[in-house]
């Protein structure tokens, strides 16, 4: 079966510390590069990502270095080093590193990571407002965290 790329998909290669154009070299794939299809980020992390669902999109970790504890609606889980984690939209989920630090890929597909991460964290020193408008925009909802 052949592959079929459409006008907008081209292959690349990005060598190391090199990233997708207009987010830096942490951002390996991204909506533009894959026409949609896919995000990889390559994140050095010492934290997380609160509870909250994704409405549009499934997401993915592939642990490098590090564990990670990940919580997917019910269940708990401990990721460590080469560890792959799959969490379908629809379903709350947080995730948190243990101990120092972790070196994570991060997966959405379809993709939208890196624009949501980009245009949140720009929104995040402005209001409340402006963050909630990002997620709403990107179909992401920001849960409290249960005790």
């Amino acid at each position: 079966m052949a592959e079929e790329f459409t006008e907008n998909a081209r292959p690349y290669v990005l060598q190391a510390g090199e990233g997708v154009p207009g987010f830096g070299a942490s951002v390996k794939a991204g909506r533009i590069s894959t026409d949609g299809g896919l995000t990889l980020i390559e994140s050095r992390t010492k934290g997380g990502a609160p509870l909250h669902v994704h409405t549009r999109e499934n997401e993915y970790f592939y642990v490098v270095e590090g564990t990670l504890t990940v919580q997917c609606g019910e269940q708990k889980f401990e990721a460590g080093p080469r560890s792959f984690v799959f969490l379908p939209r629809g379903i709350p989920h947080s995730w948190d590193v243990v101990g120092e630090e972790a070196t994570v890929l991060l997966m959405t597909v379809p993709a939208m990571l890196e624009e949501f991460l980009k245009e949140y964290h720009e929104a995040f020193s402005k209001s409340p407002e402006a963050r909630n408008q990002v997620t709403e925009k990107f179909g992401i909802t920001f849960l409290p965290e249960s005790e």
